[in-house]
């Protein structure tokens, strides 16, 4: 497989990360808000409302869903060059997602106003970008509802770590993975309780397919069985 392959594959495979697409808002930064989030902060405050459409300079972006009896679920990430809140800043109804900054951010907040009467019309290729970033977010979101209804745990852990693998850190023959993410985050993108996780990643243990899973590492030890699970229903 050759690396662009390889890059499309991952692109179709991905059902969190969303890569930069915005980088040309840059450009018209002098003309927004610029706001800091720190780690763990909700981006929204109060005396911003859902009509603004956000620009994330650096840091990252978590969207994430919570139900009643208190389950959460990771819906996308992003870093910097990216931009955020287009749902509730089109579709102008209130947003029932929570945006948390997954790390210490700088952010740039437009009015819907600035926006749409002055940075769309006089730059048409920040609409083109605005375009591309939600078209990758349907894209992941269809990817979500694929991965949820067709795939068992076991293969959606290993895709997750197959998205995340560097293919040039080897030791040993085996692959190492830094995931970034504890269990209990792990199992919020993956829409699942944390005991159910750690029962799964332990039957992979058992089965010589991972090593021990750890926020920053873990090794696929049977390369082979580990492609069937990624791959099964591709």
């Amino acid at each position: 497989m050759t690396e662009k392959e390889r890059e499309v594959c991952r692109q179709e495979l991905e059902f969190c990360r969303i890569p930069a697409q915005a980088a040309c808002w840059r450009k018209v930064l002098s003309q927004g808000r610029r706001m800091k989030f720190p780690k763990g902060t909700q981006v929204y405050p109060g005396n911003i409302g859902p009509r603004a459409l956000f620009f994330l300079d650096r840091g990252e972006i978590w969207l994430t869903r919570s139900s009643m009896d208190g389950r959460e679920k990771i819906i996308w990430a992003i870093g910097g060059d990216s931009l955020f809140g287009e749902t509730p800043f089109f579709d102008e109804l209130a947003p029932r997602s929570t945006m948390v900054a997954a790390s210490d951010c700088i952010a740039y907040s437009f009015s819907r106003q600035c926006v749409m009467s002055e940075i769309l019309p006089r730059h048409p290729d920040l609409m083109l970008a605005l375009l591309k970033t939600l078209a990758l977010k349907v894209r992941i979101l269809s990817n979500q509802t694929v991965c949820l209804s067709l795939d068992d745990l076991s293969s959606r852990i290993c895709k997750f770590l197959h998205l995340r693998q560097n293919e040039q850190d080897q030791e040993g023959g085996a692959q190492f993975v830094s995931p970034g993410l504890n269990q209990q985050e792990l199992a919020n993108l993956l829409g699942v309780h944390r005991v159910t996780l750690n029962k799964a990643l332990r039957e992979l243990e058992k089965e010589g397919v991972l090593s021990p899973y750890s926020r920053s590492e873990v090794y696929i030890l049977d390369k082979d069985r580990f492609r069937e699970l990624v791959f099964h229903n591709e």
